[in-house]
């Protein structure tokens, strides 16, 4: 088991600190970057993310994780909602039952984990299924613009979206073979946690946000089926 409480106290840290590190940063920037004759806004600050993922190389707190999955891996899908349906909750800051931490804190703790994972030797494919939304559901909208996906569109995962390399396991999240099949395309190199059987029976999760380029699509409808397969791929980010 991962020993989380290192982590757990460096995501304090900073959280408390961060802002005031940002101002600092930014006022700097301004003061180098601006004419001297006259005063403007920092439009080249260095990005918030930019400022704490340096910090975190400059502190040597992205050493590896000697794991194949991050600590809140099975957790997760419990604070999903707080990206989908509520963009600024008012409990960020409680503390959760199961695990002593506040979501802000899981989040920030896990998107450090990330970083940490070894990246995969071997590309993959995974597979995650999404049951068909009535349009009384608040996430219809959403669920309509991927249907209507095209090859060569981009999107992006807000939450940390859970996979698997068992398609038949994928498809028990699809409510009366009715919503979308994504087949998903894992790149060499990339950094997702990964638990279970590997090779088998994978279950994956990939960094929130994430972005995918969708290689096509096909449309399964007979008498016992109604649902989108759309294939699609990983986008590695970018290092910083």
């Amino acid at each position: 088991m991962l020993n989380i409480s290192p982590i757990r106290n460096i995501v304090r840290k900073f959280v408390s600190k961060s802002k005031p590190a940002v101002q600092t940063v930014a006022a700097e920037t301004v003061k180098e970057t601006a004419p001297k004759t006259e005063t403007k806004v920092a439009d080249e600050a260095v990005p918030f993310c930019h400022q704490y993922w340096q910090y975190m190389k400059d502190t040597r707190q992205l050493r590896p994780l000697h794991s194949d999955c991050v600590s809140q891996h099975g957790q997760l899908n419990g604070i999903n909602h707080h990206f989908i349906n509520s963009p600024y909750p008012n409990n960020m800051g409680e503390k959760l039952p199961f695990n002593d931490l506040s979501p802000r804190e899981m989040i920030t703790m896990t998107d450090i984990e990330f970083k940490r994972l070894k990246p995969l030797e071997e590309p993959m494919t995974v597979y995650r299924c999404i049951g068909k939304k009535p349009d009384f559901f608040k996430e219809s909208k959403l669920f309509k613009k991927r249907w209507d996906m095209k090859k060569g569109d981009i999107i992006d995962m807000k939450e940390y979206a859970y996979a698997t390399s068992d398609i038949n396991y994928a498809k028990g999240y699809l409510p009366n073979n009715e919503g979308i099949l994504y087949e998903i395309e894992i790149p060499k190199g990339a950094r997702v946690s990964r638990t279970g059987d590997f090779g088998k029976t994978d279950e994956v999760v990939t960094p929130r946000s994430s972005r995918y380029e969708c290689l096509g699509t096909e449309h399964i409808k007979d008498e016992n089926s109604d649902y989108k397969k759309i294939k699609l791929r990983l986008i590695l980010p970018e290092e910083v």
